[in-house]
Parts: C-alpha cells; structure tokens; sequence
C-alpha cells in the first residue's frame, strides 16, 4: 500500500483521538520561527491537528495532504476559515508557487516523505529566509509501553517501535538540515480515557486491519494490559514533544 493511502481507513479515529503537541512547543513556533503576515505550508496536515494553531492566528496556511478521507477531515474541521487552503499534493511535489512560504511544517509526518525530494521542494516554496520545523510526540518507554511494544511486536503490521517516526527522523535530520539546525524537547505526558487510548492506539498504521483475527486479539490484549496497569479510567502515558527547525540543506 502506498504511503499516502495508509491512514484512509483511520481518518476518524486519527481525527477522534490524536493529540496535539506540547503548548511549550507551540508557543516556540510563535516566537521563534514565524513572524506576524508570515505564510505557512503544514505538509502531511493529516486532519489539521497542527494546521489550526496557525489558523486559528490567522495565518494564510496551505494544508497539503495526499489522503482523501484525512484531508476531508480537515476541511471539516477548518474549512470556514478563509486564511485555511486544502492542497491535495504529496510533500515532494506540492504545486505551491516558488518563495511563498516563510514556515514549511511536518508533524508527525516527515518520515513517510522521500527526504531528498522534500528538502528540494521546500528550498523551491520557501522564502529567502524561510525555515522548516519538523515535530513529532515521542512516546517515554516505561513499564506499560514497554509491555504495549511487546503487544505490538506480536500482532502489529511492520511494526518495530512505538517511537518509530521519531526514530526515523532523528536518523535523517542532520542530513535534511543545514548546519546549525535546532532541536527542542518538551515534556508532554497525555492523559486519555481507557477507550480514547485504545483509539488512539488502533489509528497507528501499525494497528491490525479491523476485520482481521489478530484486530480483536490485540484489541483485547491492550483492555487487559490497561486494566493491569491503571486503577482509573483516565489513564496518563509518559511523552515528550521534540522539535527540529532550521533551513533545509541547499545541496
């Protein structure tokens, strides 16, 4: 299956139980990387998580997204808005005018892309003293994920870690990334009902197919494992945001 079809059949458990990023992260965005009249291009916008924190501030944002029932989603959810634009394009050939951006976005995306092929196209969109953020929430390994990667590990799809994007990414940054890039971690535990995590955990690409065996299994499995770890129904799983931003290597 390609890459921009993976999500088609968890648009809305993604939409439902996805969360956003650390508030400290975003505020980062704000002071550091983008200036008031700025315009935004958030590649692989999934269904908007991170498209209306600049929408919502009024900047002119391009949500460029490959997958039908994601971008659907966030049309949905941002399509009032006048300064919100829905692109259907993948990241390495995004249709977006040369030097109109001022912050190309990824979160939780940049390791589906072909790297090279993005760096090219945002050094083409952005501006003279444009730069490219790069986040992802990255899961702390204690006890309960440790046992979750284990679940995973047995009934998952082409499963290797519950930090797998963030893996990937680390390994491509210095690479994708001028000299001189900065990286930001950020504390950020989530708290999820029972049910909202068991969401969460089946919008992963990794999730068995809903109508398989293993689909019911491993959705067993994790109901007994949260039982096992967690007396309340409003659970917390240990997290932290990391953030990569600098300007993308010019060759």
């Amino acid at each position: 299956m390609a890459n921009e079809e993976l999500f088609s059949e968890r648009a809305e458990l993604y939409a439902k139980s996805r969360p956003s990023y650390a508030q400290e992260s975003i505020d980062y965005i704000f002071k550091k990387l983008i200036s008031s009249g700025g315009t935004v291009a958030d590649i692989g916008s999934g269904t908007g998580i991170l498209s209306r924190e600049f929408v919502n501030r009024g900047f002119e944002t391009y949500c460029v997204e490959p997958n039908e029932k994601m971008r659907s989603a966030a049309e949905r959810l941002l399509g009032k808005c006048e300064n919100f634009h829905s692109v259907a394009a993948p990241a390495e050939n995004t249709g977006l005018k040369s030097k109109s951006i001022s912050l190309v976005t990824a979160a939780s995306a940049f390791h589906w892309f072909d790297t090279e092929k993005f760096r090219i196209e945002c050094n083409r969109i952005l501006t003279e003293h444009g730069c490219v953020c790069l986040i992802n929430n990255v899961r702390v390994y204690d006890d309960f994920t440790s046992r979750q990667h284990e679940l995973c590990m047995k009934y998952g799809v082409e499963f290797t870690s519950l930090t797998h994007g963030y893996d990937m990414m680390k390994e491509t940054v210095p690479r994708f990334f001028e000299s001189g890039y900065t990286e930001e971690k950020f504390n950020f535990p989530l708290h999820y009902t029972k049910e909202d995590f068991i969401s969460r955990s089946l919008s992963s690409s990794y999730a068995p197919h809903p109508e398989t065996e293993e689909f019911e299994i491993y959705t067993a499995k994790l109901r007994g494992l949260l039982e096992e770890f967690f007396t309340d129904d409003v659970i917390t799983i240990q997290n932290m945001t990391v953030l990569y931003a600098g300007m993308p290597a010019r060759s």
